[in-house]
């Protein structure tokens, strides 16, 4: 047998636009060796497909075919020539060549051109024109066509991987029927639905029979993108000594339940069983499994919802311990995009000493932490809270850094937060220590410090006001030929104040 040699089929559209080729392929293929008895052994492949109307090239050297309108039928028609271009060869609309055109569509339309190979390459050709159709076709030496095997796989391959029994109706059968099979049909994408109903209307007997088979798959089921429905119809649906068995379960290794509520799917599973939660037992062994997972949470978007639930639902005892984990981590959980609003979320929901802890750590990196991306928002939350004591350490911390954190991208909206959330005193303490700076006159053009000046100008009064009008005054000219000098000058155009 002569070695397969790789062909560059034409193009094809993709098989799924004749799906019903596929189911009616057997019977037409018996009908026409019935009717027509295409294929015997003594019928070439060149007379089988003599039918495929494909326009061929003119200019090539005679090899025994006739060019121009497509393969050259057997006898009397090789021998005269009767095939003009354009003209469509081939038998009718019940032979094997019409079919193969209609049903795998050779090329974009019926000039589309490809090489005719000699006689000796056209077991390969109908090889290469069988597999652009997704159908394997092996030949023997004597040219016979065997049974087609088409492959669908590209079509089904959500049905190969469902179980058989899933093809069937379900709506005709009880969960006892499917008893030994519910945590495979949690997973299916229909099985689901039909779970989430039946266990609805279920009676105790049948809960108790769903909730034995699921419980030891419980933590895979929970991050699964169906059967997270399933298991959160269970949590609703049974009994306390269920419940708590459920907990066990997902709390049993502490890095499986971060896992979880880590997974978009498993943080609503685990939303549902923590609304579930009754008892303080209950949330204290939730709460111990959780916290040494604080950092990886509060920096993932769907820990961070779970994170926040906690945070709202339970007392500041029950979320102690996941502070305090939070509090030593503060500065890479403040840099973080996700972290930031989760440690402002800890800040807004939580007391006492987890409370002081959390502000003593974020003021202690404050300067770092205003200079950041993210942290500078954590910074500029703790003074939008407007607790005095806390804003003062907090302006203590920044002292002598101000005029350098106004030239700063981020650094220069704490500035601006400094002196629109501090009371006069505090206020007029930043602005004696800009002017005091010896860039001072840089803040005027600089593209983060022009707006620094603007807000120093909004909030001061008395002689600190008139401070800065004259250091305005002093570089007018510069400023009016500078594009962010303009941005002051204009503050001063829209209030009327400057008289030049």
């Amino acid at each position: 047998m002569e070695s397969t040699v790789p062909f560059l089929s034409p193009v094809s559209q993709s098989p799924e636009n004749h799906f019903s080729f596929y189911h009616n392929f057997e019977l037409f293929y018996m009908e026409n060796i019935a009717q027509n008895n295409s294929f015997d052994q003594t019928q070439t492949l060149e007379s089988a497909f003599s039918g495929l109307n494909v326009s061929g090239y003119p200019d090539l050297p005679d090899s025994g075919y006739q060019f121009g309108g497509g393969f050259a039928r057997a006898g009397q028609d090789r021998n005269n020539n009767v095939i003009g271009e354009g003209t469509k060869v081939g038998p009718d609309v019940e032979s094997w060549g019409a079919f193969m055109y209609s049903s795998y569509q050779l090329g974009s339309s019926r000039n589309t051109e490809f090489s005719i190979l000699p006689s000796s390459n056209q077991t390969r050709l109908l090889s290469a024109a069988a597999s652009a159709a997704g159908c394997t076709m092996p030949f023997g030496l004597n040219n016979n066509i065997n049974r087609p095997s088409f492959n669908t796989s590209k079509l089904c391959n959500n049905n190969q991987t469902r179980p058989h029994w899933l093809h069937e109706p379900l709506n005709c059968l009880s969960l006892g029927d499917l008893r030994g099979r519910l945590v495979a049909l949690a997973k299916d994408q229909y099985g689901c639905k039909f779970l989430q109903k039946s266990v609805e209307k279920a009676s105790k007997e049948e809960i108790d029979m769903v909730f034995m088979e699921v419980i030891d798959h419980v933590c895979e089921l929970m991050s699964n993108s169906f059967a997270n429905f399933v298991v959160q119809k269970v949590v609703d649906v049974c009994s306390e000594e269920q419940r708590n068995h459920i907990l066990l379960m997902v709390i049993k290794n502490r890095f499986r339940l971060v896992e979880i509520c880590l997974n978009l799917h498993g943080a609503r599973a685990v939303q549902k069983l923590l609304e579930k939660l009754t008892t303080q037992q209950q949330i204290s062994l939730f709460m111990s499994a959780l916290s040494p997972g604080a950092v990886a949470l509060s920096k993932d978007l769907n820990g961070h919802r779970v994170i926040q639930y906690c945070l709202k639902n339970f007392s500041d005892e029950d979320n102690k311990y996941f502070l305090t984990v939070v509090a030593n981590n503060c500065y890479q959980i403040a840099i973080d995009k996700c972290g930031c609003c989760a440690l402002k979320h800890c800040l807004d929901h939580s007391n006492g000493e987890a409370r002081s802890r959390l502000f003593q750590e974020i003021i202690a990196n404050a300067l770092n932490l205003a200079e950041d991306q993210y942290g500078n928002y954590v910074v500029q939350h703790i003074l939008e809270l407007k607790e005095t004591q806390t804003t003062e350490s907090l302006l203590r911390q920044l002292q002598g850094n101000y005029a350098s954190l106004s030239c700063n991208r981020y650094g220069s909206n704490v500035v601006e937060r400094c002196l629109l959330e501090s009371e006069e005193p505090l206020t007029t303490r930043i602005i004696v220590e800009l002017l005091r700076s010896p860039i001072v006159s840089t803040l005027l053009l600089d593209p983060f410090g022009n707006y620094v000046i603007q807000s120093a100008l909004s909030v001061s009064k008395g002689f600190v006001f008139d401070a800065l009008l004259n250091l305005v005054q002093d570089h007018y000219p510069i400023m009016r030929s500078h594009s962010y000098g303009k941005w002051v000058l204009a503050w001063f155009s829209r209030r009327k104040q400057l008289h030049m």
